[in-house]
C-alpha cells in the first residue's frame, strides 16, 4: 500500500537544515565619519558626530534645523507640529567588540578606528541621523533591517565645501542651515620672460604658460619637478601626500593679456608654469578675498643659469640646471 505525502511536507523535506533554523535581526551599525574640507581633498577621519536611530521612514520624516537635529528632534513633514524627540537609540563609540566571539579580537580591530560609532539595528527600518558640531553640518539615510548580518560598516562623509543649504551624498541627504554663498574675488597673473640678462620682459601667447592655485600653505607643499608643475601636481614635503587638481585655474584672457581665475579660500600656493623655456615658479599669496582684484607679475629668465633662486617672494625652478644625480662608487 502506498503511502501519499502532503506536498507541502515533501518540499520541506527537501530542504537544507540551514534553511530551516531561525533568521536573526540582530546587526551592529557601526558608522564610519570623515570630512572633506575641500572638493580635491582626501576625505579624513572625524571626531565628535553624534548619531542615532527613529523607527520611523524618511519619506513621513525629516528634520526641521539644525538645532533639532542635534537634540535628536525630528518632525513629520506634512505636519510640523507632529514631533518625536525621544530617538530608539543613540550611538556610542565603538569598542570593537560588537558582533566578535573575545574581547581581545575586538580591541585590537577598534584600533586606530577613533571617532566610529555604534548603535543596534532590529528588524524595524530605521531613520538613521548624524550631526557634526564642528561643520554644523547634520544628514539622515534610510536603513533596512538585515538578516542574519552581525555588524554593517557603514562610512558617511561631511562636505562643508559644498555650495547651497542641502545636498545629497550617496544614500544620505544632507543639510547646512548656516550656509553663505562664497565672497569671489577675481585674480590676475602677469607673467612674462626675458630673454637675457638687461634685455626687455616679452608677453607670452596663451599656450605657453599654465597658471593655477591650490588651497595650501608652501610651508608644507612644493613642486617636485617641471612635469609635476605641469601637470598641476605638488607634494607634501613629508612626501605623504600628493594633490593633482588645483583648487583655482588660470586662463587666459585676450582683452587684458593676463591670466585671470577667481578665488574663494587663502591661502593659496600660487604656481605658474613657462612652457616655452620649461621654467616654473610658485609662491605663496594671502589676498583680500573683500579687497580689489589683485595683478601678481612673474618674470622667468632662461639666460639664468642657476636651478632654483627667489625673486620677489618667488621660487623659480628650472630643472635643466639640477644637479646630476649621485653615483655610488664602486
Amino acid at each position: 500500500m502506498k503511502r501519499f505525502f502532503p506536498y507541502g511536507l515533501a518540499l520541506l523535506a527537501l530542504l537544507p537544515v540551514s534553511c530551516l533554523k531561525e533568521g536573526k535581526f540582530e546587526t551592529t551599525y557601526i558608522l564610519k565619519p570623515s570630512v572633506q574640507y575641500q572638493s580635491v581633498d582626501a576625505d579624513e577621519p572625524l571626531e565628535g558626530v553624534v548619531a542615532y536611530a527613529y523607527e520611523v521612514d524618511t519619506l513621513d520624516w525629516g528634520i526641521a534645523s539644525y538645532d533639532d537635529a542635534a537634540a535628536g528632534i525630528i518632525t513629520r513633514k506634512n505636519d510640523p507640529s507632529q514631533r518625536l524627540t525621544e530617538p530608539a537609540d543613540i550611538a556610542v563609540p565603538y569598542d570593537g567588540t560588537a558582533g566578535t566571539e573575545g574581547v581581545e579580537e575586538g580591541v585590537e580591530e577598534a584600533a586606530g578606528m577613533s571617532g566610529w560609532l555604534q548603535m543596534p539595528l532590529g528588524r524595524v527600518p530605521r531613520m538613521i541621523v548624524a550631526v557634526d558640531p564642528a561643520t554644523r553640518l547634520y544628514g539622515y539615510t534610510m536603513q533596512q533591517p538585515l538578516l542574519n548580518l552581525p555588524k554593517l560598516y557603514v562610512s558617511v562623509a561631511f562636505l562643508p565645501w559644498k555650495e547651497g543649504h542641502a545636498y545629497k551624498n550617496g544614500a544620505w541627504s544632507f543639510y547646512n542651515d548656516f550656509y553663505t554663498p562664497p565672497t569671489v574675488l577675481k585674480a590676475y597673473y602677469e607673467p612674462a620672460w626675458q630673454a637675457e640678462a638687461e634685455g626687455e620682459a616679452s608677453a607670452f601667447t596663451s599656450s605657453q604658460v599654465k597658471a593655477y592655485a591650490y588651497v595650501a600653505d608652501t610651508t608644507d607643499w612644493y613642486i617636485a619637478s617641471y612635469d609635476d608643475a605641469v601637470a598641476g601636481r605638488i607634494t607634501r614635503k613629508d612626501a605623504s601626500e600628493e594633490r593633482t587638481t588645483p583648487n583655482f585655474q588660470a586662463y587666459y584672457e585676450s582683452d587684458s593679456g593676463l591670466w585671470g581665475m577667481e578665488v574663494t579660500a587663502t591661502p593659496l600656493m600660487a604656481v605658474v608654469v613657462d612652457r616655452l623655456n620649461r621654467i616654473y615658479a610658485y609662491t605663496k599669496l594671502a589676498p583680500d578675498l573683500q579687497g580689489p582684484s589683485p595683478t601678481w607679475p612673474v618674470v622667468f629668465r632662461p639666460w639664468r643659469t642657476e636651478w632654483k633662486y627667489e625673486e620677489n617672494d618667488w621660487c623659480m625652478v628650472d630643472d635643466r640646471h639640477a644637479p646630476e644625480p649621485k653615483t655610488e662608487n664602486r
